[in-house]
């Protein structure tokens, strides 16, 4: 099976000037990542920047296959257990579609969203925020460990296609939901009552 080339290339519309290329030929594969110094207490909200130039093509009438022009992957475990969410760039399947998957023999379960699909145009940067403590929590009924793993990948092996994405930044961020609404919380009296 091919496998899908990760590079780095120049690109002006960029933050730095620079984008991480991932190119899907009839092929599917993942680049790894283990961030440190991230403390996922104060900083839960994986925040991203990307855009798909070449998506995924299906034939007409053809139902949706296991592919993604992009995918973004957050998850802990070992080689023999892990456990992930993804962030799918995807066709024809509804935004905020979700569901459980199991790959390599039943090693890695993922538990996968549809972020993004044909109903953003290609070649248009979008930045995503996802409190990834938070939606791994929900899959998976504990907290991810604190030593973690990113994965940046492309599938489209199923389709016979090919396909192009590009990836601006990876960061972590505090939850800025909760930070507004922990400051629209009332005071309290001294008595206990609202102000």
């Amino acid at each position: 099976m091919p496998r899908t080339k990760f590079a780095l290339a120049a690109e002006p519309t960029a933050s730095n000037g620079k984008i991480m290329v991932v190119e899907a030929d009839k092929s599917t594969g993942v680049m790894l990542s283990a961030p440190s110094k991230v403390d996922l207490t104060k900083t839960p909200v994986m925040r991203w920047r990307w855009r798909v130039t070449k998506p995924i093509t299906l034939k007409p009438g053809e139902n949706e296959p296991d592919d993604q022009a992009a995918v973004l992957y957050f998850g802990d475990g070992t080689l023999l257990k892990q456990r992930c969410v993804g962030y799918r760039w995807e066709v024809n399947t509804p935004l905020e579609h979700n569901g459980l998957r199991k790959y390599s023999a039943g090693t890695m379960t993922v538990s996968h969203r549809t972020v993004r699909n044909n109903t953003t145009p290609a070649g248009e940067w979008v930045v995503e925020e996802r409190n990834v403590v938070e939606d791994y929590r929900k899959a998976f009924g504990k907290m991810p460990n604190d030593e973690f793993i990113i994965s940046v990948g492309a599938n489209s092996q199923y389709s016979g296609s090919t396909s192009r994405a590009e990836i601006d930044f990876i960061e972590f961020i505090p939850d800025r939901k909760k930070a507004v609404a922990a400051t629209a919380e009332p005071a309290l009296k001294k008595d206990g009552k609202k102000k």
